[in-house]
């Protein structure tokens, strides 16, 4: 067993090779600064700044690079690529062995300044064994210009299912309107998992993609999965028109709770005042969430009526009513 004496040499003698690291990255960084400066405003070439980076670091120096490659665009992200240039090549070991972290950041340095030309060394990360390092990879290579790599990062998408569905969806719908096509295909496809139909399908609605209503409209009344029903119903929510109204109507009378919830929402979006008795009828709705939509769709229609003699009354929903009233 370790000594407290053991233990607080150890602990000391850690905290000295940081603070040694965290000097010597200071020392890096005043000597790579002004040079850096330089290039961005056009009074030194790219390649001059190599002359003050030593053969040991090249990885720091990307790192250095790195912090500027995050912030830049356009002409200036263009020169530290080509500072960087040289320095890439030693990443491509560094994908394959290391901890995630330092896997992981040898992936986002290829990845923010080494595209398209190492855009195949990223797309290998995919299968990454830590989760991080391939939705590092993923994101990266969904970009516009990188479409030949969707179908690969696609075929990854299942083992992300862990992650926030917005958080993928916003992934999926970085890859620009080239994307729907497959997406589309995915939301269609059952033999995909279905929530990854679902992130597919809240990917096309960020997208605004027109294309996918009708098959949004298909998949609702031959679909059993809620939350690509959920999905499909918020497609027509946002894209759909009131011709979709009598399809979403028989979705409002399912047994779950949450499609009810999504379709009563997407009938205040979509449908005009003769849904206000559909709506009233959806306040007595044994789930508060049907309820709270079919409430603010009747505000929405101007069916304010209702919910003031709620507000007014005793009963349970008068508490909703009033928080409707409000917003």
């Amino acid at each position: 067993m370790m000594s407290s004496f053991s233990f607080t040499v150890l602990a000391i003698g850690l905290r000295i090779k940081s603070n040694r690291q965290i000097r010597r990255q200071e020392q890096l960084v005043k000597r790579w600064e002004p040079a850096m400066l330089e290039v961005l405003g056009g009074a030194a070439e790219p390649e001059e700044i190599h002359s003050r980076v030593d053969d040991r670091d090249g990885l720091a120096f990307l790192r250095f690079l790195l912090g500027y490659a995050r912030l830049l665009r356009g002409d200036e992200i263009a020169l530290v690529r080509a500072m960087a240039a040289p320095y890439l090549p030693s990443m491509i070991p560094r994908l394959q062995r290391g901890t995630a972290e330092s896997r992981g950041n040898a992936v986002l340095i290829l990845a923010r300044m080494g595209m398209p030309r190492y855009a195949d060394n990223v797309a290998e990360a995919l299968a990454d064994e830590s989760p991080v390092v391939a939705m590092i990879a993923a994101r990266s290579l969904f970009r516009p210009g990188q479409e030949e790599h969707f179908p690969a990062v696609l075929a990854h998408l299942p083992r992300f299912t862990g992650w926030s569905r917005s958080f993928l969806a916003s992934i999926l719908a970085g890859g620009g309107p080239n994307i729907a096509p497959l997406l589309r295909d995915i939301i269609r496809n059952p033999e995909e998992p279905a929530l990854v139909r679902a992130v597919a399908s809240d990917a096309l609605r960020e997208l605004n993609d027109l294309d996918s209503v009708p098959v949004a409209v298909e998949l609702i009344a031959s679909e059993t999965d809620r939350e690509l029903i959920v999905g499909c119903l918020k497609i027509l929510k946002h894209l759909g028109h009131h011709e979709h109204v009598r399809y979403i109507r028989s979705i409002a009378a399912s047994r779950d709770p949450i499609i009810r919830a999504a379709a009563v929402s997407a009938l205040s979006a979509l449908g005009s005042r003769s849904e206000i008795p559909l709506l009233e009828e959806k306040l007595d709705d044994p789930s508060f969430w049907v309820s709270l939509e079919a409430a603010r769709g009747l505000l929405a229609l101007g069916e304010s009526s209702t919910l003031e003699r709620l507000a007014a009354s005793v009963g349970p929903w008068s508490m909703m009513a009033k928080q409707v009233l409000s917003e």
